[in-house]
């Protein structure tokens, strides 16, 4: 069975390779030119550089193309596939590889599993991970999609951002309550909530606070202690002070990683999310 799903699990580089994960990148435009989704031509400190002088990036959905050529490189291995896929709430790409999936299930011995994450970012890549324990485990596709599925709701992302005019941009928030935000310096704590949808969850004055408070909310909520991961964006101090209290607190050694340029786009320089399988959303 082959494990498959897209750049914004953003699951650390070497994984994929560990844990023989394929990936299709998502695509940024910026300044005129179209990157691959992590690629070393687009580093991390520049690229969000360039959002804070003003650039303003756009992101691509995976177009059929591209998914098609994808999926039929993945198709003549004779292995089944299991493709774990980026919030349908947030972009159209799963309908693209669910639509596809369907297409090439009528002609093909080995089947594609399409399954939405309603996730993004780690949380999407805790669900590929778990995957690849059951595979391990020697579980058939239809064990590993069911079983996967029936972890979504558990699959906790939580985060807080830097700046609110991203998401002012992106409409996340109003430009009202953006501009109130920024004059009181709220540092909102959002999630994904049940819909794959990104949605405000509490408000915090000042970023130390905010960092406490996802070290709260995992504290609280936090089921599964194997994966945890805190993904940032040109913010690795805070990213480390949140690790430290997740491992003073509850014991947790979380990964830390860079949040992919894609997710970054519409989230800007100074995100800090945190993920985990959780007791609930």
């Amino acid at each position: 069975m082959i494990l498959s799903t897209d750049s914004t699990a953003n699951l650390p580089k070497e994984y994929y390779e560990k844990y023989n994960i394929h990936m299709i990148p998502m695509q940024i435009n910026l300044d005129d030119k179209t990157y691959n989704d992590l690629s070393a031509d687009l580093p991390i400190d520049d690229y969000y550089q360039k959002m804070r002088d003003g650039s303003t990036p756009t992101t691509s959905q995976i177009n059929e193309f591209r998914a098609r050529e994808y999926l039929e490189d993945l198709l003549k291995t004779g292995e089944d596939i299991l493709h774990i896929s980026f919030s349908s709430a947030l972009s159209g790409t799963t309908s693209t590889m669910k639509r596809l999936a369907e297409e090439y299930n009528e002609k093909n011995k080995n089947k594609i599993i399409v399954i939405d994450s309603l996730n993004a970012a780690s949380g999407e890549g805790l669900l590929v991970l778990k995957a690849h324990d059951l595979i391990e485990e020697g579980k058939n596709i239809d064990e590993v999609a069911k079983e996967i599925s029936s972890l979504i709701p558990y699959s906790c992302s939580y985060f807080t951002v830097e700046q609110l005019k991203y998401l002012v941009r992106g409409g996340r928030v109003s430009k009202v309550s953006g501009m109130i935000g920024s004059l009181l310096n709220i540092k909102p704590i959002l999630r994904v909530d049940e819909q794959g949808r990104l949605v405000s969850y509490k408000k915090i004055i000042s970023r130390k606070k905010a960092i406490n408070e996802l070290a709260n909310i995992c504290k609280e909520k936090i089921s599964d202690k194997k994966y945890v991961f805190i993904n940032h964006a040109v913010c690795l101090e805070d990213a480390q002070k949140l690790a430290s209290l997740l491992k003073e607190s509850i014991g947790v050694e979380a990964v830390i990683t860079d949040l992919t340029q894609v997710i970054g786009c519409h989230t800007g320089p100074g995100l800090l999310a945190l993920f985990f399988f959780g007791k609930e959303k």
